[in-house]
Formats: structure tokens, sequence, C-alpha cells
């Protein structure tokens, strides 16, 4: 039968809505920056088992069918080029845009709390990019009614800031809502698509601003304490380990250092990384990769592909109280943000070449990745017999991730009104697991420490 724009077909694999598209003229072009960065990633991540996916799960409005939905997806397609491209593997991988192509999507029929499943088997095989759309999508029905949209995305066609326009065009279209950020205005243009960024990049403009991020980047280089170079451990088991976090302790006082040297959580974040990482090695510099989503320009806002890439930070400690870390902090993020991102490739040269200049080896992959949601966590004064009422309400667990990131040590974060998500990536072929369990405890006691101390144990600004 056909259903709007897919047709409903019923094959071994069970019943699937086949969505055909067609949209302009197929071409190829160049990968951007953050593209080929997210496609070296997957590439490294791929011989582990896992992808970079991004997955969403949007609960459908009342009286949707299964050809709202259809249609739905058939526009979703149409209008970001990102969605229907695929990887070509050539001398310079490249990516093809193509005109018309279908997706299918299976339609599964189970009790409302068996969405999270189909979810989770969408994003269990890793995408390939060459063969693949770089998006999956199923729909869960109950007693052949429409409940959810299960959508899973290649991290190499999107990042979670593209997610806002994609959730807009499906909450104008079917979905209640979207289940993880704050919906974008639904906007009548798609915004910069792939080919048009990459040219942006090519460009004069383009160049000069890759060289600027390479001047940031060395300068950051030539400062950043140098790594003992380490024969790799023996591993047993899953090389990454993933220790999730969660503490009411430190919501608490993450918001209150916050409140009290007038920075953003991501800058206390970042400050106490670094400051637990100095304090370690008894070196005076911090540093950490901070993730830039570089979203700057108008045009950007409503565009479907992924801007973010990791920018080098640096801080001098010397003589710093945490405060004053944490002011210097802000000042080194802004400094790695207005820099901005470069091709990754070129990275990955300059890093080479100031490792062979100082004759040290340079990790520069320990990474924080703050993602702040629709919601903001509250930044609030607090005390001590408020934190020790919320020391109880903590918990860590080692959980699996479909994010495996090239990096020892990976700090995602995700914040909101109800608080931090913590997911600690540890490369046990790099260091023991349980340095995760030692430096998640070394940031929450140094962070909850300074916040019990008081607002007379800061200095004014």
């Amino acid at each position: 039968m056909t259903v709007g724009y897919g047709e409903r077909t019923t094959t071994a694999e069970g019943p699937a809505l086949t969505v055909s598209f067609a949209a302009g003229e197929g071409q190829d072009a160049p990968l951007t920056w953050s593209q080929r960065y997210y496609l070296a990633e997957l590439d490294a991540a791929r011989p582990h088992g896992r992808g970079l996916t991004v997955p969403r799960l949007y609960p459908l409005r009342p009286g949707v069918g299964e050809d709202d939905v259809a249609e739905a997806l058939r526009g979703l397609m149409e209008r970001f080029e990102s969605l229907r491209s695929r990887v070509v593997r050539a001398r310079v991988a490249h990516q093809r845009v193509h005109a018309a192509g279908t997706l299918r999507v299976p339609v599964h029929d189970l009790p409302p709390d068996g969405a999270e499943a189909v979810l989770t088997g969408l994003a269990a095989r890793p995408f390939d990019v060459v063969e693949e759309w770089p998006v999956r999508a199923a729909v869960v029905t109950e007693g052949g009614r429409p409940r959810f949209l299960a959508m899973v995305f290649s991290h190499v066609a999107v990042d979670g800031y593209a997610l806002l326009p994609v959730s807009a065009h499906l909450v104008a279209s079917c979905a209640a809502a979207d289940p993880v950020a704050r919906t974008a205005p639904h906007s009548s243009t798609p915004g910069l698509q792939p080919r048009q960024q990459a040219e942006a990049e090519a460009s004069p403009a383009g160049q000069r601003a890759a060289e600027r991020a390479l001047r940031h980047a060395g300068d950051v280089m030539r400062r950043m304490p140098a790594t003992p170079r380490t024969p790799p451990r023996a591993v047993t088991g899953e090389r990454f380990r993933f220790l999730r976090r969660r503490s009411a302790a430190l919501d608490l006082a993450v918001g209150a250092v916050a409140a009290r040297t007038g920075q953003s959580p991501a800058s206390v974040l970042a400050a106490a990384m670094m400051w637990v990482g100095a304090a370690e090695t008894g070196a005076h510099h911090g540093f950490v990769q901070l993730v830039s989503a570089n979203r700057l320009r108008p045009e950007t806002v409503d565009a479907v592909l992924p801007y973010s890439q990791p920018v080098p930070c640096g801080v001098d400690l010397t003589g710093a109280s945490f405060a004053e870390a944490v002011r210097r902090t802000a000042t080194a993020s802004l400094r790695a943000f207005r820099a901005g991102p470069c091709p990754p490739d070129h990275l990955a040269e300059l890093h080479a070449a100031v490792q062979a200049e100082r004759g040290v080896h340079l990790d520069i992959t320990p990474t924080l990745n703050y993602r702040p949601r629709a919601t903001t966590l509250p930044v609030r004064e607090t005390d001590a017999a408020e934190l020790a009422r919320a020391a109880a309400d903590a918990r860590s667990e080692w959980v699996d991730s479909d994010l495996l990131w090239r990096s020892g040590h990976y700090l995602s974060v995700d914040a909101d009104e109800t608080g931090l998500r913590l997911v600690l990536q540890v490369d046990t072929a790099v260091h023991p697991p349980g340095r995760a369990e030692h430096r998640l405890a070394d940031l929450e006691h140094l962070l909850c420490s300074e916040a019990a101390a008081g607002p007379d144990a800061y200095e004014p600004s």
C-alpha cells in the first residue's frame, strides 16, 4: 500500500515504510573541516565495534499517522543535503550529495516502553558512511497507531546543535517535542549546506581563519606541559572504559564557584580539570581541549552539518588561587574559541612539528565536551552544610558508550537545570581504569572544598 510519500511493505525483516525523496541535482563536494575531523574519529572507533551516533527518540503528536511521518522524513531528506550525502573514499575523501533516493523505515508495534530498545538497536551498528545514508529511522506503533519516531544520525552529518533545525522541522510536521534540547523556531530556509561551508573554508578568508587557528594552537602547544612517554599497558577486555557520575554536591559546588567568580560552569569545570592535572604532574601550566561549536554567523544557525571541533586551550597557573585559575581559564577559553578550528590534518602536522621542536611528547587529547541543554544549571551560593546533606545523593557506574574518541581522557558533561551528568572516557592502554575514578573524585573534592570555603575566600575580580 502507498502511504503519502512512503510505501508500506512487509518483508522477512518485518513491516517498513520506504520513503522516497528527490531534490535538486546530485553533485560532489569537499568535506568540511568538522566533517573531516568526525570521519577520522569514526574510522578510529570502528575497529572497536563502535560508531559516532547521535540518537533521538521523538514522541509523536496524537492523531499523527504513518503518512504524516513519511512526509516529514521525505521533507527532512530533501531539505538538508547532509542527510542525503555519502562519503566517497578517494585519494582525498569527499562527499556526494544525491539528488534522489529512498530511506527504509522499519515499523515496530510495541508497548511504549519498547521504544528505547528500538533506538538502541538503531545505534548499535556503526554507520557505513560510504554505503548508507547518515540517518536511520524507525517508527514505533502501539496497536497500529504511531507513538514514537526513533532516529539515529551519524556525527559526520550532524552535531548536537545541528539537530535543533532537524527537530524544528519534525515538531512542525509530526513530533510532539525535541526530547533533549529546546526546539528552535522552524525556519523557512534550510541554512548553510555542507558544500557552501566547504567553499567558505577554501576561500581566502577561510584560509586566513585556519592560519589564525594554527598560530593559536602552536602557541598553546609550545607552552603546555610535556607528557611522559609510557609503553602501552596490557589490556584485558574492553580497551576503552566509560565512568558515569551524578552528584548533587558537585552540581551545587560548580554552581557556587560559577556564582562567586562570575564565570560559566563550563569555565569552572575546565579550570578544575587543568588544576587537578597540574597537581598530578607538578606542572604550572594547564591544558585541555574544548569543543568549539563555532556557530557565530547567522547563516550557520539553521545549518544541518557539524561545526564542532576540539580547540586547544592552555592556562598559566603560576601563583593563582583556584578562583583566579577560573578567571584565567575563562579568558583562555574565549581566546581559543575566537581562534576557532582548522583543517584537522594541518593540526596533526603542527602537533608533530612542535613535538620535534621541543623534543618531548605532547598529549593534546585530554578534552572537556561541555554540552548545555535546553535549561541551565542553577548558579547560586551554597554552604558546607548544604553540601554535606547533598553528598549522599551521588552515584558512579561503569557504562557502555557508542561515542568513542581518540583520547586517553575525555570528559563529556551534559548540563541542565537538573544538574550535571558526567561521563569520563579512559583509554586503559594509557591509564588504569582506577585513574578515572580518582580523577573524578579529585575533581569533585576540589570543587566542593572551594564551594564550602564560602564567598569570603574569593578575592574580587
